[in-house]
């Protein structure tokens, strides 16, 4: 999903929240806003480092790329802190009722009409949707602002506008290597890369896959690292009485 692409959500994702249509909405790449990979926190769903705008730079291991390490962009937003507080106390206790509370009325849940705070308690206790298990994967991701709009993961406001969302991966966490095979030598660190996938080959369930990087450079990487720009969001909008989720929608 392009940084174009998820401006153009915030029209959608509006105080009506009706129709999701889409407008190209001119606006700078995403390539300033990369950063250079700490190491990542020991601690269970670290929170997202605040810091200022990312720049490019290249790789200790010898890769040169963009990285797009989670920001807290919204920590100093009016009421966030407490909001995500809320939020994690909700979904690290699987309080679907303490969840709903925090969501809009009518929170669009899908692009086919699925809506509304009781759909989504009932999904929420759906096994097979394993929507908790979506939450937490988020929490960590960070936050990102736009319109004021506040969007988790921090990359889905954040990517090239050239990514190809139907092929386009984030590699996440900070050390993670790409190899020369399935189980080759490490070749360097793509720690918060995007990275780009066949979709076709793409088996979820295979322990490595192999992808292509911008600079055309091709290496395998530990599948269950890779996420996919299309994977599930959660946008919430400043309401009188504090942020409300006003979306939590997977797909494009």
């Amino acid at each position: 999903m392009s940084r174009r692409a998820g401006s153009a959500l915030i029209a959608a994702f509006g105080l009506t929240l009706a129709g999701y249509e889409r407008e190209a909405v001119p606006v700078s790449t995403a390539s300033s806003r990369a950063t250079p990979v700490p190491e990542a926190s020991a601690a269970p769903l670290p929170e997202p480092v605040e810091s200022p705008s990312p720049s490019a730079s290249a790789e200790p291991s010898g890769i040169a790329g963009i990285t797009y390490q989670p920001q807290d962009d919204c920590a100093k937003a009016p009421g966030w802190p407490a909001f995500r507080k809320s939020l994690v106390s909700a979904v690290r206790a699987r309080d679907g009722a303490a969840l709903a509370a925090l969501a809009s009325p009518d929170v669009t849940l899908d692009y086919g009409g699925g809506s509304g705070v009781g759909e989504l308690q009932k999904r929420l206790a759906d096994p097979d949707r394993q929507l908790w298990a979506e939450l937490d994967a988020l929490l960590p991701l960070g936050c990102a602002v736009e319109g004021g709009l506040a969007a988790m993961p921090w990359v889905f406001w954040n990517v090239p506008d050239d990514a190809d969302s139907y092929t386009a991966m984030i590699v996440t966490g900070s050390d993670v290597p790409l190899r020369d095979g399935p189980k080759g030598k490490e070749l360097g660190n793509v720690g918060w890369f995007i990275v780009n996938i066949d979709p076709m080959a793409y088996q979820p369930d295979a322990k490595t896959t192999p992808v292509t990087l911008d600079n055309g450079d091709r290496g395998w990487v530990e599948t269950a690292k890779l996420r996919s720009l299309l994977d599930y969001r959660l946008i919430a909008e400043p309401k009188d009485d504090g942020w409300q989720i006003t979306a939590f929608i997977a797909g494009d």
